[in-house]
């Protein structure tokens, strides 16, 4: 389960409005690299893939 505090809403809206192309979902992923090994990934997306869990809290849609 994932939260969304009313800040971090109303952040993501602000950058969701910020791009060219309207954008439904942000997606969130971790990939291997950067110092500790691990790199944290933060992207706007149109498109749920097959293999996406997607959670919805405090009227955002995140992707996994």
């Amino acid at each position: 389960m994932l939260k969304v505090s009313d800040s971090a809403k109303n952040r993501l809206k602000h950058l969701l409005n910020q791009e060219k192309e309207k954008k439904n979902y942000v997606r969130v992923g971790v990939e291997s690299g950067g110092c500790s090994g691990l790199s944290y990934k933060l992207e706007f997306e149109n498109i749920k893939r097959e293999d996406d869990e997607l959670f919805e809290d405090n009227g955002v849609s995140i992707l996994i």
